[in-house]
């Protein structure tokens, strides 16, 4: 952000009337606008935290994906521990070197 440009990816969700304003605004203004946007996140994430529809959905999804996590859990473990005995032997494991 500091080259002098503002990213695309944020500037896209930004209303005009938001930058042609900001733009006019005095330093002090600019620091009242980012407490102002601060605070407003605060009050979004204790809604979120606070939202008993979501939290519950959260749950059952967490409920659901379970035996995927587990399943995908063991064979990243299997994985790490075929890899670790061929490395022990001596295998090279560097993709970029030959054996």
């Amino acid at each position: 952000m500091s080259n002098g440009v503002f990213p695309e990816k944020y500037l896209k969700k930004l209303e005009q009337e938001f930058v042609d304003n900001l733009e006019g605004m005095e330093t002090e203004e600019i620091k009242k606008n980012i407490l102002a946007c601060e605070s407003h996140l605060y009050e979004v994430e204790n809604e979120k935290e606070q939202d008993k529809d979501l939290n519950d959905v959260r749950e059952k999804v967490k409920e659901l994906s379970k035996k995927y996590r587990e399943n995908k859990s063991n064979a990243t473990a299997k994985i790490k521990y075929c890899l670790f005995v061929l490395e022990n032997r001596g295998v090279n494991l560097d993709r970029n070197k030959k054996d």
